[in-house]
């Protein structure tokens, strides 16, 4: 068939595939969408409908007006004069097929006030962006929110609010009121970004949260407990992202209990304490993924007074109690993440008491404990996890620590780890390696993993390189690259000269790769040629 023969919307996706390509120079291929729209007249609804979909600032809808209408002064944008009626309808030609709008801080500064003014004052009473599906606004400045009330049409189910770089909104009063319209401007949001900074202002986003009913994903500030009341009775909702401060309104005869399945939920603190109270008063009965953030983590900062790391040594255990408590057994991936601060925490150092409540997650494929120190767990320990997660594909434990503590791991706990963690993918780990004897029978019967390519062995010390290289061949014959930790040069003796060692033990597995590879060639090509000489012999009969 030919191409002019096809339908409209087999034309769009064509023209999506071409216009999220790039040429051989990485340069994207928007001209060439532009081009089609100018071919034929088949091609320039389809072709414009692309082109348009997702813009990122206000340029190009200012570019389309004549010329002599904008001009540049002082670096600004501005315009000459008002826009006759059929100059707003070739804007509003374009600007109704835009379904996703992006707005940065540095594009707003390069426009001036008659923009603005003249962008808000459309004179049709449809909005000028009539179809806008998705939105952005990264600006906290309150001289442009009439701007942004009026990208704000009933259309849009998306709505990511936020300041320069990504960061939550500092808390103020226009902010707010603009929060409480949002609701009446926007109803069918379905995902929503937006964070206050703060925690005393936090009442107007647990006002408006309240005002959903098709929500799917939020991510957002302090929520109290009526707002998680009513999120919880949100059967759309699969993922949530919140913050937490102190002990908000916690109330012991009042549980919300999520029963509907999450994808994601992800909670931010100050301190590990803020969660051990508050987790034990939330239920999720249906969760795939649980991400805990300690400091300022995920993009959320805070503005409270505490006290810095460290903390009382309870707190860490605590914590991971409490998340045991808090969600189900159904449980599949696991993160508890921590800010820069805590990284050298001496409190931050896990032992198996602690690991212990996170066994009863027996469906678990990934477990980021990365950020602790887990010194004191041995071999013996390790088998007893790894028998309680035989679904795990991303183990990263330990690995981020900044602390410098000789590891109670060694290369039999690694191989623990593999035998029983069938469907490992990923393993961020410390450990001491060491050469093992390869005819004890849990090397020798340890089923190898063709799944893993490459592990962080984060600041591991290490003893013969050739037997430690030799070794992990054998388990993960795949396995072509092993990257090591940042190394000081005020390490302990343990770990002098482990950058060299792990170095070396990179190069000999290329060797053993590569002469692995040329043997399973030769033995094919061995196969092959004895199949030719039954099929001769074969024949001669």
């Amino acid at each position: 068939m030919h191409i002019c023969l096809l339908p409209a919307e087999i034309l769009l996706d064509i023209f999506q595939i071409i216009h999220d390509g790039v040429d051989e120079l990485g340069y994207p291929y928007h001209h060439t969408t532009a081009a089609l729209a100018r071919t034929c007249r088949l091609f320039k609804e389809p072709a414009l409908n692309t082109l348009w979909k997702n813009i990122i600032g206000l340029k190009p809808l200012i570019s389309c007006l004549p010329e002599g209408v904008s001009e540049r002064t002082q670096g600004y944008v501005t315009l000459t004069r008002l826009l006759s009626p059929e100059e707003w309808n070739t804007v509003g030609q374009y600007a109704r097929r835009i379904r996703s709008l992006v707005i940065y801080d540095s594009q707003l500064a390069r426009i001036d006030d008659r923009v603005i003014q003249l962008l808000i004052s459309m004179p049709s009473p449809a909005p000028l962006l009539q179809n806008l599906h998705s939105l952005e606004w990264w600006d906290d400045r309150e001289c442009f929110f009439p701007l942004l009330r009026t990208l704000l049409v009933p259309t849009i189910s998306s709505v990511k609010l936020g300041s320069v770089g990504r960061r939550p909104w500092a808390p103020s009063f226009a902010k707010s009121a603009l929060l409480a319209s949002l609701g009446a401007r926007s109803p069918s949001i379905q995902e929503l970004v937006c964070a206050y900074s703060g925690v005393g202002d936090s009442h107007e986003i647990c006002e408006f949260v309240c005002s959903w009913q098709e929500l799917n994903r939020l991510v957002t500030g302090v929520l109290n407990i009526r707002s998680l009341r009513h999120l919880a009775s949100l059967p759309s909702l699969k993922s949530l992202h919140f913050r937490i401060h102190e002990f908000n309104d916690t109330q012991p005869n009042i549980t919300p209990i999520f029963s509907t399945q999450l994808d994601e939920v992800s909670i931010a603190a100050p301190a590990p304490s803020f969660f051990n109270r508050y987790l034990r008063n939330v239920r999720f009965l249906s969760c795939q993924t649980a991400i805990l953030c300690v400091g300022e983590s995920d993009g959320l900062s805070f503005s409270t007074r505490i006290p810095e790391p460290p903390y009382d040594s309870l707190d860490v255990p605590d914590l991971i109690d409490s998340l045991s408590t808090s969600f189900s057994s159904t449980l599949e991936r696991i993160s508890i993440n921590f800010g820069f601060l805590w990284l050298d925490d001496p409190n931050l150092v896990l032992g198996f008491d602690a690991v212990a409540p996170l066994m009863s997650f027996s469906r678990l494929t990934k477990l980021d404990l990365q950020f602790f120190c887990i010194s004191t767990i041995d071999d013996a320990a390790l088998k007893i996890m790894a028998r309680s997660w035989p679904q795990l594909e991303h183990f990263l434990f330990g690995s981020a620590t900044k602390r410098v503590d000789p590891p109670s791991l060694t290369f039999t706990g690694l191989v623990h780890l593999i035998q029983h963690c069938r469907h490992l993918r990923n393993i961020e780990m410390p450990f001491s390696a060491c050469a093992i004897d390869i005819t004890c029978e849990l090397f020798s019967n340890a089923i190898p993993n063709e799944k893993i390519t490459s592990i962080f062995v984060g600041i591991s010390p290490i003893t013969s390189p050739v037997a430690v290289a030799c070794q992990l061949h054998t388990l993960l014959p795949n396995l072509t690259t092993v990257k090591a930790g940042r190394i000081l040069p005020s390490l302990p003796r343990p770990f002098r000269n482990i950058k060299d060692d792990w170095k070396k033990v990179d190069e000999f597995l290329v060797v053993l790769s590569e002469s692995a590879k040329m043997k399973e060639k030769l033995g094919q090509l061995s196969q092959d040629r004895s199949l030719q000489a039954l099929r001769t012999v074969s024949s001669l009969g």
